[in-house]
């Protein structure tokens, strides 16, 4: 197992790890326009959610904003780094649509 997926398999839940796997070739070029859609739009909802994840646990963290759960947030670094994975799905899912719409037909 590659260290890439060792650490989606820490951070992702198993629907995330499908969602991301469809983004790696050659899976990506098997996908039709509007699936790439539909899966540029998913992942954009998971990123977003997990980004505002991110920013409410280090308002915890400089105690800027109560606990969301029992104990306040004392480290959002996998909650930053699942953000950022998701952001590297989404762009590599962007620059297939982009390069499918240049292709000539």
């Amino acid at each position: 197992m590659t260290d890439a997926a060792k650490l989606e398999a820490r951070l992702f839940t198993a629907s995330e790890i499908k969602l991301v796997a469809v983004t790696r070739p050659p899976e990506i070029e098997r996908q039709s326009v509007a699936e790439l859609k539909a899966v540029a739009r998913r992942l954009r909802e998971a990123y977003d959610r997990a980004n505002a994840i991110g920013e409410r646990q280090a308002r915890e963290m400089r105690g800027k904003a109560d606990p969301h759960g029992a104990k306040p947030a004392k480290d959002n670094a996998g909650t930053i780094a699942k953000a950022e994975a998701l952001r590297g799905a989404l762009e590599r899912v962007e620059a297939e649509l982009r390069r499918r719409e240049a292709a000539p037909l």
